[in-house]
């Protein structure tokens, strides 16, 4: 009677754990679905800085790239808390969890799914990070153009004078004082 109780007991635990990897596989795609809806918007992104687009279209934009990036982080909350529920149910330490570490301990077609969507979700975090590399110098470099002509035109306004008859500029010096006129 008692080895029947624990069979009935291990089958149970068995399938909780099997439903929990389910769960993880459900996060894990819906993940990648989200780091697929960034990586658009980050093209996007990149094609609205190369033309030069309104600014009003580039602050929509991030306001969708922030949404994306809260969806994210949620989601990687979920994935955290399913993965310690399975490290509980396996008896495994949940401070020291790794996500191929509990995927051995899952069914093959399961494990085989973890592992396909990890590949996926690595190689879409290295194109996004490419992705944002490449605007951050886009951006950086259009600041410097724009820091590079606010310079000159400063230049140009700073450089008050009158010409000699040498062809030189005679520079006002306003020592501090300020130029009053009426007129």
């Amino acid at each position: 009677m008692l080895e029947q109780y624990n069979t009935v007991a291990n089958c149970l635990e068995d399938s909780a754990t099997e439903g929990l990897f389910v769960s993880l596989i459900d996060v894990l795609r819906k993940e990648l679905s989200i780091y697929r809806e960034l990586k658009d918007y980050l093209a996007c992104e990149k094609a609205m800085l190369m033309k030069s687009a309104a600014l009003a279209k580039i602050n929509e934009n991030n306001a969708v790239k922030e949404n994306i990036i809260l969806k994210s982080r949620i989601l990687g909350e979920v994935r955290t808390n399913i993965l310690k529920k399975i490290a509980r149910h396996l008896d495994i330490d949940d401070g020291d969890i790794r996500l191929m570490s509990l995927a051995g301990y899952a069914v093959n077609e399961q494990r085989q799914v973890i592992e396909d969507l990890k590949s996926d979700l690595l190689s879409i975090a290295r194109d996004i990070n490419r992705m944002n590399d490449d605007n951050k110098y886009l951006l950086d470099v259009s600041i410097n153009n724009v820091k590079g002509s606010l310079e000159f035109i400063s230049s140009l306004i700073d450089r008050s004078g009158v010409y000699l008859g040498t062809g030189k500029i005679n520079e006002i010096s306003t020592n501090g004082r300020f130029l009053r006129t009426e007129g």
